[in-house]
């Protein structure tokens, strides 16, 4: 009996002595680990997102902000939600319970005690659903985030870009590009402004670190870090220009398809009103009233600061609204936001919605027809040939190399200041001959031709170089020759010429300064939230033409021409020159028409219209280059986009316009 009291003894002294090995483990050599972890369950370190910096206009308004959004969140715990809450929370938030379970883990592997959004956005339904019942779902919460904001739409939203998730590749070289940390759920800017200036305007999360209950409800907040949004930023652009440029390219646009001269009349005076007033129409086409320009569905316009190269408008259309992207890639799969991003998306890269994301403005390029006649004016003037007061017969077309050049009139006898004008092509063909190809790609080339302008604000890689040719870029991108007959229609910026609508605006202001290219600028200051400026935009001079001066104003004096009786733009601007309300000066246009002929062999598709112009001629602010693309003649459909936006620049009331036969029946 003894013996067996001894062993019960021993064994139970065995016993105390492996508890307390492994309380000795435990404490000394796990129990930080387990501290950790203990703590982990209790204290929760919880982002808090840093709003973007704003973006804004040049006359102040707020173009790109913030709201708040409310967020589904899980916060993991040791017991996870049981299939009765899981369901709950499906049928709360309206999301399929498996995604919901299949995010959780996705985290879990990855970062096991960081919170997971289940759903961005919550309507006001879905928050009032889910805080009546966050008592039965352990580990649930709602936070309010700030989401991208575009208030005015689609306003600049080729300008301002848009914001979407991070890929891959951004998170593989942000971080060496910005001292900030990326991680894989930021929202970061891929295009326009939002993208240039990113880590501007991306700020510096905070974070809190919160006290949970075994349910994971929140208890209270320890400490913390207070996020520090990011930086401001103020552009060039004009916002009621650009909602006029803008407006002005889509009433265009919408009454060449329906086969209206782009400006109403008034019955009763049978007189031209303002683009937007009351009014009946002209047939586009007075020789087929029926015809119609279907396919005139886009256009754009550029708006430069003449001394400063500022841009005050840059719209293309069609356009798009960024509010799409702010919130909607967020979304897990299967839910409603998720859906209706796709469909958006859809829409937005159909190619029958005519390219909404392009910014024309910049990426796409088209001949200018005989708006580029300008450049060789100055080329023939410069490298001789003509004088300015030499005349040349235009007796409707020229016969040369075994085929004949039309003009679209006959002129009769033409100087340089009447070719100009009134668009003579003979004349043109005539002074591109007497210089060559190769000078006049020179004198293109000092206006900017065939290379990006590296305008400050867009990314890089956004800004097609367009198309200079001349006898080496054809031999070496074509491997063929040049031909004579292919320095005619160069001469009137025909053939394999093609350019941005921003090159356009850039060659009219340099002419409109007297020979000043300036590099092209979206950006005039960043402002940190202290109201600290921390870069500011200084205007610079890339280029000076090497003409005369007095051959520059010999050219200004025939785009002048333009603008007057017989000019190939007069009827656009026939009750100009007018005060303008805003410096009480009077302000005079120097502009040109241009038609780009398109289409390939065989094939007949309706031209581009054209129209640049600056103001006032005698002091110049302002330049603007406008196209619609498939929308017959410049001065029938591009020169009432310019008009409107001179009207409002200079605060002008559209006064009536006389109407008369030469304005629908104009070549040019």
């Amino acid at each position: 009996m003894r013996g067996r009291v001894r062993l019960l003894g021993i064994l139970i002294l065995l016993v105390l002595a492996l508890l307390w090995v492994r309380a000795a483990q435990l404490q000394l050599v796990e129990g930080e680990a387990f501290l950790a972890a203990s703590e982990q369950q209790r204290l929760r370190v919880l982002g808090v997102p840093a709003p973007r910096g704003r973006i804004y206009s040049g006359d102040g308004e707020t173009l790109a902000t913030n709201r708040p959004a409310f967020v589904a969140q899980y916060l993991p715990s040791s017991e996870p939600l049981s299939d009765e809450q899981l369901q709950l929370l499906s049928e709360l938030i309206e999301t399929p319970a498996q995604t919901i379970l299949e995010a959780i883990e996705k985290q879990a592997a990855d970062r096991p005690y960081a919170p997971v959004d289940l759903k961005i956005d919550l309507t006001a339904e879905e928050y009032t659903r889910l805080m009546e019942n966050l008592y039965q779902l352990p580990g649930v919460r709602v936070e309010a985030q700030p989401v991208r904001h575009y208030p005015e739409g689609s306003l600049a939203a080729h300008v301002l870009g848009y914001v979407l998730q991070i890929d891959e590749r951004e998170l593989d070289t942000f971080g060496d590009m910005s001292d900030r940390v990326y991680e894989n759920r930021d929202v970061v800017g891929k295009a326009g402004i939002e993208r240039t200036k990113e880590f501007n305007l991306q700020g510096w999360d905070g974070e809190v670190r919160a006290e949970v209950d075994a349910h994971m409800r929140l208890i209270d907040s320890v400490t913390g870090r207070e996020p520090k949004p990011g930086d401001n930023v103020q552009l060039t652009i004009d916002s009621g220009l650009q909602r006029v440029a803008e407006d002005a390219l889509q009433t265009v646009t919408d009454r060449l398809q329906e086969g209206h001269n782009p400006l109403p009349y008034d019955p009763e005076t049978g007189r031209y009103v303002g683009l937007w007033d009351e009014g009946s129409f002209y047939p586009a086409d007075s020789s087929d009233p029926s015809r119609r320009y279907e396919e005139a569905t886009a256009g754009a316009a550029v708006a430069l600061d003449v001394q400063s190269g500022a841009v005050l408008a840059m719209a293309s259309y069609p356009d798009y609204d960024p509010n799409d992207f702010a919130v909607a890639p967020l979304h897990l799969s299967g839910t409603e936001g998720a859906r209706e991003w796709e469909k958006a998306w859809s829409m937005l890269t159909d190619p029958a919605a005519g390219q909404p994301l392009l910014n024309r403005c910049v990426a796409q390029i088209s001949p200018p027809g005989s708006t580029f006649k300008m450049v060789t004016a100055m080329a023939v003037l410069e490298y001789g040939g003509l004088s300015p007061t030499e005349s040349k017969r235009c007796a409707g077309a020229l016969e040369a190399f075994g085929q004949e050049y039309r003009c679209w009139t006959t002129h009769g006898s033409v100087e340089l200041h009447r070719a100009i004008a009134e668009s003579c092509n003979v004349y043109f063909y005539r002074a591109a001959l007497s210089v060559g190809i190769d000078n006049l790609s020179n004198m293109a080339r000092e206006f900017g031709f065939g290379q990006p302008s590296g305008i400050e604000g867009l990314p890089a890689g956004t800004e097609s170089g367009g198309v200079r040719p001349d006898s080496t870029w054809k031999r070496e991108t074509l491997g063929e020759m040049w031909y004579p007959g292919e320095t005619l229609m160069a001469g009137i910026g025909q053939g394999y010429h093609a350019y941005t609508p921003l090159q356009m605006a850039l060659y009219t202001s340099t002419l409109a300064s007297g020979g000043e290219r300036v590099k092209p600028f979206l950006v005039q200051r960043v402002v940190n939230t202290e109201g600290d400026v921390v870069w500011e935009m200084e205007p610079e001079v890339t280029h000076i033409l090497s003409a005369s001066d007095e051959n520059i104003r010999y050219v200004q004096e025939g785009m002048e021409g333009a603008m007057e009786p017989r000019g190939t733009g007069y009827t656009r601007f026939i009750d100009y020159p007018q005060i303008s309300p805003r410096t009480g000066d009077e302000v005079s246009v120097a502009g040109k028409t241009g038609t780009a002929e398109v289409g390939g062999i065989g094939e007949r598709r309706d031209n581009h219209g054209w129209f640049v112009a600056y103001a006032p001629a005698d002091d110049p602010e302002i330049a603007v280059a406008s196209i619609i693309y498939h929308g017959g003649g410049g001065s029938m459909a591009a020169a009432p986009v310019v008009r409107a936006i001179m009207d409002s620049y200079f605060e002008i009331g559209a006064a009536p316009l006389p109407s008369t036969d030469d304005d629908i029946t104009a070549g040019e």
